[in-house]
């Protein structure tokens, strides 16, 4: 599985100074957050990666999702794995340590990576998501560096990843020993303008 195969890519202009990845949301695609590369410096090369898991609605997932009789969402645990050593095995081929941007299910994934091995990454931005910090007791080691740039943007009004979801568990990585800023928007599942000019101007700091 090769999770940098379908990416869309803009290359820096002259010497490339910073990568950026993208890890879009669960049943969008690579074309989905590529169209903010065109807010970004020109001297950051971008990659906006598409998801293995393909859904019979449309779009991609990283991981699939099931949903119980009781309305209760739940992962397949043996897909995530996958994932996670795919996109791990794609950092340390790619020797460049770019920061990640995660949106939804691509934040979660971005926010696993930058928990759990924070030397292959930059910096990371997850985007109405939340830290998994109940996954793989048993197998994956949380290794927060607290010296990684982490911005996680959390919307107030987000009825698919709530608050009431995303801010517990951003505390929980906090208590772990990760430098983790929580930035809160008056926004829904997106990405609002407010919330974008934080990201940037969070970004303009590499």
């Amino acid at each position: 599985m090769n999770v940098l195969h379908a990416a869309q890519v803009r290359e820096a202009e002259g010497p490339a100074r910073r990568e950026l990845w993208f890890l879009h949301g669960y049943g969008s695609h690579e074309g989905d957050l590529f169209g903010l590369a065109r807010l970004l410096p020109r001297d950051w090369t971008v990659r906006s990666l598409r998801a293995p898991r393909p859904l019979d609605q449309g779009g991609f997932a990283w991981y699939d999702l099931h949903f119980d009789a009781n309305g209760v969402r739940h992962m397949d645990a043996g897909q995530v794995r996958e994932t996670m050593d795919s996109l791990t095995e794609a950092l340390e081929r790619s020797g460049t340590k770019p920061v990640l941007f995660g949106f939804s299910q691509g934040g979660i994934m971005a926010n696993a990576l930058a928990l759990s091995r924070p030397e292959l990454i930059s910096g990371c931005v997850a985007v109405a998501s939340y830290a998994p910090m109940d996954w793989f007791a048993d197998d994956l080691t949380w290794n927060p560096d607290p010296d990684l740039p982490h911005l996680a943007a959390v919307g107030d009004e987000d009825g698919v990843i709530p608050p009431s979801l995303s801010v517990p568990s951003y505390e929980r990585a906090q208590l772990r020993g990760a430098t983790l800023t929580v930035q809160r928007f008056r926004m829904g599942h997106g990405i609002a303008p407010d919330c974008w000019q934080a990201i940037a101007s969070w970004l303009a700091a590499f």
